[in-house]
């Protein structure tokens, strides 16, 4: 099985949930380092215009979205489960509250206090990705504490779910649901002390990220971006493996665009090659790569004729 390969920044929120559970499950990877904000050169020819971080990349398969490579990093390594005492349903439900309302609320707080030294060019490649003008940094300082008073009440549910002295979300034993939820938390505690001040009412979330942080990140290695693109063109893609009926996919062998459901930016364009459930994969070619096959969750995706 090809190694794995993590395209990301150190400070990415979601990067690190990935990170974390490389940790969790005792992995080796390696460690691709792409910019925060476009241009991403050396990651367009893998991802066909997907713009989000992470992407995880195994040979000439490319996965997208961290609902994804999260169950295909279950997949390949069942143990340690991400979803302990069978809790699969309730994981991803708290999963699809956590990257909405609870990114939401940390992410507004937390820039609200510093917006002033953040880039220009980052907002700028935030709003873009919404289709929007972006805000000035006066203008989100200013909303400052509506959005902490949003944020504490968030803070509150948490708090309240762990005060029965449980040492993890759903029981004895983490899972994703625990990922889902660190990593908002972990991005506020490193944007600032402001930012990390707002977490120490809470002292049952403060040491549940203690104890979702000692799993570490795993045994990372450094990788060229170069390096990358060579173990992706001198790949074959892997069997996408059996697709399974559904009258609303998309047809194998039809040429689909696929883009994130709230995001503006280019869509990826491919050849569909499997359907499944809650994926689907298209064949792409690239000058740079050759072959690769993209894996897209289906929740959370518009998948469309091209």
């Amino acid at each position: 099985m090809a190694e794995l390969i993590l395209h990301h920044y150190e400070g990415s929120p979601f990067a690190h949930k990935i990170r974390a559970i490389f940790g969790f499950k005792g992995l080796a990877w390696r460690s691709v380092e792409i910019p925060m904000i476009m241009p991403k050169p050396d990651l367009m020819p893998l991802s066909g215009g997907y713009r989000r971080t992470p992407v995880l990349q195994s040979g000439a398969d490319i996965y997208h979205d961290t609902q994804l490579i999260a169950a295909e990093l279950e997949r390949r390594h069942p143990a340690p489960t991400l979803y302990p005492n069978g809790g699969e349903g309730m994981a991803h439900a708290l999963t699809f509250w956590a990257d909405g309302a609870l990114f939401g609320a940390t992410t507004g707080a937390a820039f609200a206090h510093i917006a002033d030294r953040m880039p220009p060019a980052f907002f700028a490649d935030r709003a873009a990705m919404r289709g929007q003008e972006p805000a000035p940094p006066e203008k989100i300082m200013a909303a400052a504490p509506r959005l902490v008073a949003e944020l504490n009440r968030t803070m509150h549910l948490v708090e309240g779910w762990l005060a029965d002295g449980r040492p993890f979300l759903l029981g004895d034993a983490a899972g994703l649901a625990d990922f889902s939820i660190f990593h908002p938390f972990w991005m506020l505690n490193r944007a600032g002390r402001k930012n990390a001040a707002l977490l120490e009412p809470f002292s049952n979330i403060r040491d549940w990220l203690d104890r979702i942080a000692a799993f570490g990140t795993g045994s990372p290695t450094g990788l060229d971006a170069q390096e990358a693109l060579d173990i992706a063109r001198s790949a074959d893609p892997a069997d996408p493996g059996e697709s399974e009926p559904d009258d609303a996919g998309p047809a194998l062998g039809q040429t689909v665009s696929v883009l994130a459901a709230d995001r503006v930016p280019d869509a990826v364009i491919g050849e569909v090659v499997a359907v499944r459930r809650n994926a689907v994969v298209v064949r792409r070619e690239d000058a740079r790569v050759g072959t690769v096959h993209n894996h897209f969750p289906r929740f959370g995706y518009h998948i469309r004729p091209a």
